[in-house]
């Protein structure tokens, strides 16, 4: 197939957001204190180190401290993020950061701690508690130099404009473009020890990032290029990975980077239904994601022909090129990676529906989604997803 039958317009106006540096390798978070002096020229002070609890007891975190400290910094480690971000945890641990007077962040961790670490990097800068920097914001005083070490496969925040902050109980998006990273290090040691269950949900994660800014009306020359490129890197490798294989571990750790940068694109409604489920039914985001994405696959099946059968293609490793084929491969290799796949497996309430629907609408809207949003259509997609009924999903917007 032609390229150029399905590729974004090379003309048409695209922003591309990526890290400055992009470190990688085995061990390469040793070498964290060297990037933050001698890349960013940060030349002394207080860093704040934010951590994951259980990376930091796995003493994952050690060599990058003492990188830190060889480096002539002086170190605030700090870790209790939780698994999502939450301003109730995190700005009391701003004013401990302001208070330790810290020149950098270095996070370590999934995304709670990386996306945590972007809020300590604005407010490091600016005034203000997290509920004063949600939506799209552009800080006058910019952003405190940061790095951020992935150590999981999954949510690509180490290099996202994103930053997910659940406040009063309900998640919130702080978007900036400052929050891409000056430097991301890409280090496979930092995964090579996770469980297989969080394999399956962050690599699902980064699948459907990948997915999801492909199909986006903001997809670009260089977005889409890394989305294919991630789809195949996690598709080859995510089941070796989850059954043990660290080689395969470390391709679906590059696939989520790149599902990340691709992600700056925007995702479209996948993510929304999979934030309304664990409003609903706290889970993994990873899982809600794996869930919700071969549903987004059904109601955005009307993309442009040539665009869906590449992503078909994609998606099934070459098997087929019918939409209606990946959104089956997507859901039977959930099922294959041991998680739910229906909503009566997530042990989401059905009679949720209706408020979900409405939620999915009025609070997370995507307008870069190619098929409009619907409340009665989405309403009747979360149907389908209660029994796993992807022929009914994909009546709903068929033409």
């Amino acid at each position: 197939m032609s390229s150029k039958n399905w590729n974004p317009s090379p003309t048409e106006e695209s922003v591309f957001l990526a890290p400055s540096a992009v470190i990688g390798g085995a061990g390469a978070a040793r070498t964290t204190g060297e990037a933050l002096r001698d890349r960013l020229g940060v030349t002394g002070g207080t860093v704040l180190l934010a951590v994951d609890d259980a990376v930091r007891s796995a003493g994952l975190t050690d060599p990058i401290e003492a990188s830190l400290t060889e480096a002539g910094f002086s170190v605030v480690t700090h870790g209790g993020f939780g698994a999502e971000p939450n301003s109730d945890v995190l700005d009391p641990i701003i004013n401990e950061a302001r208070d330790a007077e810290a020149v950098a962040v270095v996070g370590v961790g999934g995304g709670s701690v990386l996306d945590s670490s972007k809020m300590i990097a604005l407010m490091l800068r600016n005034e203000g508690s997290c509920a004063d920097w949600i939506g799209t914001v552009s800080p006058e005083n910019g952003v405190a130099p940061m790095i951020l070490i992935p150590t999981t496969c999954g949510t690509g925040s180490e290099t996202t404009r994103i930053a997910m902050v659940t406040i009063d109980g309900v998640k919130r998006v702080s978007a900036c473009d400052l929050f891409i990273p000056h430097i991301a290090i890409v280090d496979p040691d930092m995964v090579a020890s996770l469980p297989p269950s969080v394999i399956a949900a962050t690599g699902m994660d980064a699948l459907a990032h990948a997915v999801e800014s492909l199909m986006g009306t903001n997809a670009s020359i260089l977005s889409s290029t890394h989305s294919l490129r991630a789809i195949e890197l996690i598709t080859d490798n995510i089941e070796a990975a989850y059954a043990g294989d660290k080689q395969a571990l470390a391709y679906v750790m590059w696939g989520s980077h790149l599902a990340g940068q691709a992600l700056n694109a925007g995702v479209v409604i996948g993510h929304s239904l999979a934030y309304c489920l664990a409003n609903v039914r706290p889970m993994p985001h990873g899982v809600s994601c794996a869930i919700a994405l071969p549903y987004c696959i059904a109601y955005n099946q009307n993309l442009a022909p040539e665009l869906a059968q590449r992503l078909a293609r994609s998606l099934t490793r070459g098997a087929s090129d019918k939409i209606r084929d990946a959104a089956g491969y997507v859901q039977d290799l959930v099922k294959r990676l041991g998680l739910p796949t229906t909503l009566a497996e997530a042990e989401v309430d059905a009679q949720a529906i209706p408020e979900m629907a409405q939620l999915c609408v009025g609070s997370y809207p995507r307008p870069t989604n190619p098929e409009a949003f619907d409340e009665s259509k989405i309403a009747a997609l979360f149907e389908s997803m209660q029994n796993g009924d992807l022929d009914d999903a994909f009546a709903i917007t068929a033409r």
